[in-house]
């Protein structure tokens, strides 16, 4: 759906649903070097696919639902989805519904046409992830990834790549679920999920929920606070 806001009464316009067909967005739009914009997600029902919204130019109410095809063989799969975009290349992060791995899909037609979604040597939990560029051009994804963590929630990481790849060289955390000498919720079972991230003034403010001890998706919600000088790939 999509709303404006009546700047001189201070309320929000509904303009209805602009996207149809079961699309969840999971960022706020980013623009394309071509003008348009992209908004990655996932479509809910039809085996959960990812997907992306291409707008008309500028055109915020006018979108086109590219759905990204899957191999045959990556099954149970829940594509809520990320992407990196460099020019006429995006790269589309998705995660899985029964493996701890992160799921990839490639565009070199800004965002039109797609790779078969393919499983990557990368650990991820099952859980939705959260791609970016950092103003010095270093791309993140921030999510729960590790060695022998399968689909636990936490630690919560972040990790780095160089801007002309589509791996990653670091890997930083970025809170651990006990975490006693912070602020937060401190619990082993703590799941630290739905990351989102957003840079002003030299730091990255990560958001995502605690859900503590609870299960049932009753969750708290944290920022962390990460300056940009510490996020290096040297």
């Amino acid at each position: 759906r999509a709303y404006t806001l009546d700047e001189s009464s201070g309320r929000w316009q509904d303009h209805g649903t602009v996207v149809q067909d079961g699309f969840w967005p999971m960022t706020e739009p980013v623009k394309m070097e071509n003008g348009n914009w992209v908004m990655p997600g996932f479509i809910v029902g039809r085996g959960n696919p990812p997907a992306v919204a291409v707008s008309d130019g500028d055109n915020l109410m006018s979108w086109n639902l590219k759905v990204i095809p899957v191999a045959s063989q990556v099954l149970d799969h829940w594509g809520e989805s990320s992407v990196w975009v460099s020019k006429n290349r995006l790269v589309n992060i998705s995660r899985y519904g029964g493996r701890a791995l992160a799921l990839f899909s490639q565009s070199d037609d800004y965002g039109e046409t797609w790779s078969e979604v393919t499983e990557t040597n990368f650990p991820m939990t099952t859980s939705k992830p959260c791609c970016g560029t950092l103003s010095n051009g270093i791309r993140y994804l921030i999510a729960s990834s590790s060695a022998d963590g399968g689909g636990r929630r936490s630690p919560l990481t972040i990790a780095l790549g160089d801007p002309n790849g589509i791996g990653f060289s670091k890997l930083y955390v970025i809170r651990h679920a006990i975490f006693e000498s912070g602020p937060g919720e401190s619990h082993a079972n703590a799941s630290l999920a739905y990351p989102y991230a957003t840079e002003h003034e030299g730091c990255l403010y990560v958001g995502y929920s605690n859900n503590g001890p609870r299960r049932a998706n009753h969750n708290s919600a944290e920022m962390a606070v990460i300056p940009l000088s510490v996020l290096s790939l040297d």
